[in-house]
This record gives C-alpha cells, structure tokens and sequence, in this order.
C-alpha cells in the first residue's frame, strides 16, 4: 500500500513513536543511573540485581500513569491502540519484574537450601520495615489481575474504572514510602530526587485526569440532540455544541463521552466520531449496545448534558493516492462514515471502496446515509452479511481472502490506501492478506 501519508502525519499531534519509546527506556531506567552515579559499593551482586529490579520495576509503574492513553502528546502519532496494547503489557512485565525483585537477593540460599530460602522469604515479608513493599506488591497483583479478568468475569466498566485509579494511587504511594525509606540508595540527593520526580509526574497526571479535564469537558456545553435507531441496537446519537465553542477534528477521530449526570472519568467512554467537521458544531455518534452504559443510550432524552474529551487518535484519511480502500465490521464502520463524508464535502475525486461486513442485514448500520453520499463521491459499496445472503443486494459472508482480493482487484498497490475498523477477528483476517495493513 501507499506509505504512509506525510501531510497527514505532520497534522498529528504528538511525539513520534521511536521518540517516545526512547523516552520511556531512558524514564524506566533512570533510577538504575542515578544510583549507579552515586558509586554507594553494593553488598553482592545478589542483593544489586534484586535492588536493580526494584528501581526499574518502580519506575516502569509510575510511567503507567502516563500511557492511560489520555495524553494525545503520546498517544496522537501511535494511536490509541497501542498505547493501551502498551500499557496492559507494561504493567504484567512491572509486576513480573517487582516478583523477582525480593527473590534475586535469595537467589544463593535457594541453591544451598531451599527450604531455608523460603523461610527467609516469608520472614522478610513480614518485617515491619518492608511492609510498605510487601503491601505495594499485593496492590500490583490486585490491581493488574483485575484489569485482565475484568472483561472475562463480566465487572461493570464504571466499576473497574472507579477503583483502578485510586488503587493506583495507593500503590504508587507505597512504592515511594518503599523506595525512600528502605532503598540502599535512598539517602543519597539524585536517587531521591529522581524517586520524587517520578511521584511527581505521576501526580500531575492525576491532577489532570480528575480534576482539569473534567472541568473542562462540563465547561464546553455539549448537549444531546437527538437519538434514532440506526440498525438492531445500534444508536445514531446526534451531539450539539453552542455556537460560539470551536471543536476542530478530522473525521475518524474518537472522543471520550460522558451523558449526565455521572461524572468523567470514571464513566466515560470512547466512541468514533462518525461525522464531517462540515456537520459542525453537531457532532454524529454511531454507538453499539455493549453494556449496562450503552444498552440505555435509547433513552437518552435530548437535551441532556454531556461531556466530552478529545478529538483523540490519528485514524483519519489520508491525503494522496488514487485509491481508497475501506473495510468495516459492524458499528467498526462508525470512524468510515465520518471520513466518507468528508470526502464528499471536500470534494475528494479519488476512487472509494467499500467492504462492509455484518452478521444480518439489519446490523449494518448508516446505510442509507452511506449510499447518499454516493453523488458526491466516487464510491461503490459491497454489502456482505453472516445470514442467509440475498444477491444481488448482498453478499455472503463472512469475510475472507476472497473477498479482500475482489475488492482490491484493479487498484495498484502504490496507488491506494486502506482503512480497516471492526472486530479483532475480522481485522486480522484483512491484514493477513498481505496487501492490507489495519490504520486502526
């Protein structure tokens, strides 16, 4: 495919993904540097690895804080995607790390005796001096383990993310008291300064999350304009802005939602927005029922109030090419439809195409409004559904190489993008194909 879009990449906010994964070695190490500056001789190289470990794992702990995803500075060029991808596997390698750290020190005495080594351990565990470590690495395994089995074990979303954070908080305080009180290099000023930086940094993201950005997502005076059913459960929510706030995205950016009158961030969710910045200051949302929050969204009087924080992410459509491909499961054709729609408004004269895939007829949602573009756009839309088809309006599904090499057939390979949305399954099913590597 096309390489990547340069005018559309210099339009994105953030650091570039090399930049930052620098960024991140050089933050998770520092504590390591600062104690090896300060030339403190170790007691073994046991007892050094096992501190080692500390310091890093710590580190990297604290740097979660700031790859929530909720900073567009590091997540505008990555993507959203893999910030949180990022972010999951940072967090189980911390803890993986924080578990060996009190073991390496031992590492001699299970050799000669492990029945006594284990003995050691338990007792180190409880002294009273460590506690603060042994507390802080009991809420790593809560706070970690509940993230993974979150999904699985059917919790509500607004009840993980109401105790996720402040769990968090409270193992980065022990961390710190931990670090400060009973690190081998604690007492000595650039150790210490680092620990204090890194707290810091945590801090302010705290202070960012909960205090200054929902303050300004109220403050905005976005309120609901209408909601319709657009397919089965499937909501198209129309959001109204007042006249005089400007809101600037491009079309396949997300927002992070919240409908009165609960209260960012702990019940707010993203959803692409599925509009032209023409449409503005009206803002469309196609929104599926997933949960207990979405399943109510039909009842949404309009004229409630929300909030909303963004424009987020950098899946938009690209500049350049003859050709644009676009391939969509489900409400994953949300982000498509907004870009579509942009085209047209800016009179776009490349070539469109689009695969969109559901499990019945009536689960694909926008449509009606997709095919009205189709004047303004040089577009050609195959339907494809998990039913029973009916040709020629449909094709059978679901999706597989066939299908991705007939909806490719005619179009370079330099000359065209692709954009891929939907399901994880289906996603992988396209980009395996070689030709077709997921924006998303």
């Amino acid at each position: 495919m096309v390489p990547s879009d340069r005018a559309a990449a210099a339009r994105r906010s953030g650091i570039p993904g090399k930049a930052l994964a620098i960024l991140y070695l050089i933050a998770a190490a520092a504590p390591l540097l600062a104690a090896w500056a300060t030339g403190i001789e170790p007691e073994s190289r046991w007892s050094e690895l096992g501190a080692g470990l500390a310091m890093v794992s710590g580190a990297m702990f604290f740097l979660q804080f700031w790859s929530s995803g909720r900073f567009e500075t590091l997540s505008g060029r990555v993507g959203i995607d893999r910030t949180m991808g990022f972010h999951r596997i940072a967090a189980v390698v911390a803890l993986l790390v924080a578990f060996a750290h009190p073991l390496a020190p031992l590492v001699p005495a299970f050799i000669d005796d492990p029945q006594g080594a284990f003995v050691l351990l338990s007792q180190m565990l409880v002294r009273p001096r460590l506690l603060s470590g042994a507390f802080a690495l009991t809420g790593l395994v809560v706070l970690v383990g509940f993230a993974l089995l979150r999904t699985r074990r059917g919790v509500r979303y607004e009840f993980w993310r109401a105790t996720h954070g402040p769990l968090a908080i409270v193992v980065a305080g022990l961390i710190l008291h931990h670090a400060l009180a009973v690190g081998d290099y604690s007492s000595a000023p650039l150790p210490e300064a680092v620990w204090l930086l890194l707290g810091g940094g945590a801090l302010l993201t705290l202070f960012s999350t909960y205090a200054v950005r929902p303050w300004r997502m109220w403050r905005q005076g976005w309120v609901v304009e209408s909601v319709e059913p657009m397919a089965d459960h499937v909501w198209q929510i129309i959001l109204r802005a007042p006249q005089r706030r400007a809101f600037r995205f491009r079309a396949g950016q997300f927002l992070w939602l919240t409908i009165a009158p609960n209260s960012p961030p702990f019940h707010d969710h993203p959803f692409s927005i599925a509009s032209s910045p023409q449409m503005l200051p009206k803002l469309r949302l196609i929104i599926r029922e997933a949960g207990d929050c979405t399943n109510a969204f039909g009842a949404i009087e309009p004229g409630r109030r929300v909030a909303i924080d963004g424009p987020h992410g950098g899946f938009i459509l690209p500049s350049g090419g003859a050709h644009v491909v676009m391939i969509a499961g489900g409400v994953g054709v949300a982000p498509l439809v907004g870009m579509l729609e942009e085209a047209a408004d800016r009179g776009d004269a490349r070539a469109f195409r689009l695969l969109y895939a559901g499990r019945t007829p009536g689960a694909l949602a926008g449509l009606r409004l997709i095919e009205s573009l189709s004047p303004r756009v040089d577009l050609h839309v195959v339907k494809m559904v998990d039913a029973l088809a009916e040709p020629p309006a449909f094709e059978q599904g679901p999706i597989d190489r066939r299908h991705i090499e007939e909806i490719l057939l005619g179009f370079p390979p330099k000359e065209t993008y692709c954009l891929v949305c939907g399901p994880a399954g289906m996603m992988e099913i396209a980009s395996n194909q070689g030709r077709v590597r997921p924006t998303r």
